[in-house]
């Protein structure tokens, strides 16, 4: 990811690249080599330096370094998941308050064409579905799949839901090692909307597919294809069913005869064509130059955060109860 931040920055109109910082030097000299820029052995001599930056290293430092640059007003994007804790990621919240440094984290899925376009739909979900499995990519192994790939949903959703979560109920398996590898949870709001959802990352292939169900619509998002289709009932739905209530028809078997896709108008939403990365740096440096608020705010990662950390918890509580349950090794 920090390669592809430094591409797409390198091409930024109005934007210079200045430096990027790797622990691995020969890696650090071939990325800046690449983009006409210079490597630094150490990210703390850029202090003074640059204006704003993108942080893509391991979760467990992305609170050291962001905090850094934050508490010295230099904006930050950061990846997500944005910390490792919430409470890193509130510390990160109130540096950037003190500073008047732009933080924004790294939830690149709001960026997709898909989501983008049914966001200006004013969607009111009541039940959100969300699948997201893959193979392991051997990367993010210092946090299981919640922190890796179910963080991208639930900062959708959150987002989606516009509530505070009641309830979370989830269970999960650690497969290849300690953290867990594949999960599922349940999500309740307090507006009544549900939300369940599934990531792996033990899959023999890719999934990345969300499911909105309104009170007269239904979209289907495909992020990896980046499609999305919306369902609607048609206006042959009223006059079909009228008919045959003004029949006689008195329970579902009566309507036995229709053919339901016929009664729906489905029809696929247009997308623009663009880098989900691109547009996410954009508006990141929109958000810098103009001091606007970026479009995920530190508040959202932190909100995110705080999700993922309840879903773990669920998550412990459900293997000490199949532990319990689980007969004793003589």
């Amino acid at each position: 990811m920090g390669e592809a931040h430094a591409r797409v920055s390198a091409a930024l109109p109005g934007v210079d690249l200045v430096a990027v910082s790797d622990a691995d030097r020969t890696r650090c000299s071939e990325v800046a080599k690449r983009y006409s820029t210079q490597a630094v052995d150490d990210y703390r001599d850029l202090e003074g330096r640059v204006d704003a930056v993108s942080i893509a290293v391991p979760t467990l430092f992305h609170a050291e370094v962001a905090r850094f640059f934050l508490e010295r007003g230099t904006s930050v994007l950061v990846e997500k998941p944005m910390a490792r804790t919430s409470a890193e990621a509130a510390g990160l919240v109130e540096a950037a308050q003190k500073s008047g440094a732009t933080l924004m984290v790294g939830h690149i899925e709001r960026f997709n064409p898909a989501f983008m376009a049914i966001e200006g739909m004013c969607v009111e979900p009541l039940f959100i579905e969300c699948d997201r499995i893959s193979p392991f990519r051997f990367r993010s192994a210092d946090v299981g799949v919640v922190f890796d790939l179910m963080i991208h949903d639930i900062d959708i959703i959150l987002s989606l839901a516009r509530s505070k979560p009641e309830t979370i109920d989830a269970c999960g398996v650690g497969v290849l090692g300690e953290n867990e590898d594949i999960c599922n949870a349940r999500i309740v709001f307090e507006n009544g909307c549900v939300a369940n959802v599934t990531a792996s990352r033990v899959s023999t292939k890719s999934l990345r597919k969300i499911r909105l169900f309104g009170r007269d619509s239904y979209i289907t998002i495909d992020y990896a294809a980046r499609q999305a289709l919306l369902y609607r009932k048609s206006s042959k739905f009223t006059v079909d069913v009228a008919k045959a209530m003004k029949s006689g028809a008195t329970s579902l078997a009566d309507f036995a005869g229709m053919s339901f896709p016929d009664l729906l108008d489905i029809r696929e939403i247009e997308l623009d064509d663009h880098e989900p990365l691109a547009k996410e740096l954009e508006a990141f440096t929109h958000a810098v130059i103009s001091g606007s608020a970026p479009p995920v705010t530190g508040h959202d990662g932190l909100e995110a955060l705080e999700v993922a950390e309840d879903v773990l918890a669920s998550v412990k509580a459900y293997r000490e109860r199949v532990d319990r349950r689980s007969p004793s090794t003589p």
